[in-house]
């Protein structure tokens, strides 16, 4: 018999209300979201669409569209829901593609985006994986040289990097987890695009180990 992992059955018992207030409280143990609300939404240029893939519960576009009243977003993700947590007054703003991979995104001709997000995205790719997921993601940002590739994620090594993959693998549900440092995030962009620009912002600093990094052609 297959279980669900433990957090798909809370959230089934509690419903969206209280499973999305009780979410953020044991989300708070592993990131400041608004933190990384308010230093994300400063990469995104004005007036930008955003694509955030793999876009989960939606808890950080939630309060990115509240910090950013001129962005659109469109949020997709693998798995059969997307962006539950969304409040109604920001749906208007928000297209949502759940069973959607950014390869199928691409495929469909969606929409361009001026900033593409991957929050806690790309430590949940299969290692033999990640390269040709960010090739995809270098090959639009040569289409499009004014986009800009937000990657959030977290530093390995640190007590909050060890609970939070505990959690990941045993309440998520993801056994292959992986953590990618911020050296060989970069590193990877560079074998796939050497000419790849990069800046970091100051997450770490505020809230290690998480770290936000931004990339550009």
């Amino acid at each position: 018999m297959n279980i669900p992992p433990l957090g798909k059955m809370v959230r089934a018992v509690l419903g969206r209300s209280a499973s999305r207030w009780v979410g953020g409280l044991y989300r708070s143990v592993f990131v400041d979201l608004h933190a990384v609300a308010q230093i994300v939404a400063r990469e995104i240029p004005t007036g930008a669409h955003v694509l955030d893939v793999g876009g989960g519960d939606g808890a950080l576009i939630d309060l990115l569209l509240d910090i950013r009243p001129d962005i659109t977003v469109t949020a997709l993700d693998v798995a059969p829901t997307v962006g539950q947590w969304i409040r109604e007054r920001h749906i208007h703003r928000v297209r949502r593609l759940p069973s959607t991979s950014l390869d199928d995104y691409l495929a469909s001709g969606g929409r361009v985006a001026q900033a593409i997000l991957l929050a806690d995205v790309i430590h949940h790719v299969p290692i033999d994986g990640r390269a040709n997921l960010l090739r995809t993601i270098t090959s639009t940002l040569a289409t499009s040289p004014s986009t800009r590739l937000i990657v959030k994620d977290v530093e390995p090594g640190h007590w909050r990097s060890r609970l939070g993959l505990l959690s990941d693998r045993y309440v998520t549900g993801d056994r292959n987890v992986r953590l990618v440092s911020s050296c060989d995030l970069v590193a990877a962009m560079r074998r796939v695009e050497a000419a790849i620009q990069v800046s970091e912002t100051e997450l770490f600093a505020r809230d290690s180990p998480n770290y936000a990094m931004v990339f550009w052609r």
